[in-house]
């Protein structure tokens, strides 16, 4: 099973699309939500970890978001984070 993490910022015209249902419905990714915040008609952000058995698939369920205007940051590394640290920045 590939997994990938991604932050996703979506622009305030697409927080009230089902960008996220396509992916698991036209793309068979299965997706894990570890952090959102999205109000319709602002910004929204979402940190999420899409799998699929096929790394090529879940690139393109990534194209798909970009086609559409999601900026998509891969992250590269375990988050971890420090509670005692931690000042909810969003970052």
């Amino acid at each position: 099973m590939v997994k990938k993490r991604v932050i996703l910022s979506f622009p305030a015209a697409l927080t009230e699309q089902a960008l996220t249902y396509h992916l698991v419905k036209d793309y068979d990714l299965v997706i894990n939500i570890l952090r959102a915040k999205i109000t319709p008609g602002e910004e929204g952000r979402l940190v999420m970890e899409l799998s699929n058995s096929s790394e090529a698939v879940t690139d393109k369920g990534l194209e798909y978001l970009k086609s559409h205007g999601v900026i998509v940051e891969e992250l590269g590394h375990e988050l971890n984070i420090d509670r005692d640290l931690c000042i909810d920045c969003g970052a």
